[in-house]
């Protein structure tokens, strides 16, 4: 039998490789994706599918009147995701945490 830290590593593992929820294709509606030439600094909830939404400070890439595409640096790297537009909202490039 294996040790429980090992059990306990390898849990870690995979559970920081789950990737945060996306909304489908079908959810962008007709309007096109405007992609941004300079990335919107923006604060956005981002899902998940095994924990709680969290809000992180990122940048918008692209977005359309429905969705934003968003990037962001977590502890895994640079992620990103497609979240409902109503989930995000504009920072100042210099802002850090202030109150939703």
């Amino acid at each position: 039998m294996g040790s429980a830290k090992v059990s306990e590593q390898m849990l870690d593992v995979v559970m920081a490789a789950i990737a945060p929820c996306t909304l489908p294709q079908a959810a962008y509606g007709p309007q096109s994706i405007e992609w941004h030439r300079d990335p919107q600094p923006v604060w956005a909830w981002i899902s998940w599918p095994h924990k709680a939404a969290e809000r992180v400070e990122g940048v918008a890439r692209g977005s359309n009147d429905r969705v934003v595409m968003i990037e962001w640096y977590g502890d895994r790297g640079t992620l990103n995701t497609v979240v409902w537009r109503s989930a995000v909202r504009r920072r100042a490039p210099s802002a850090s945490n202030p109150d939703p």
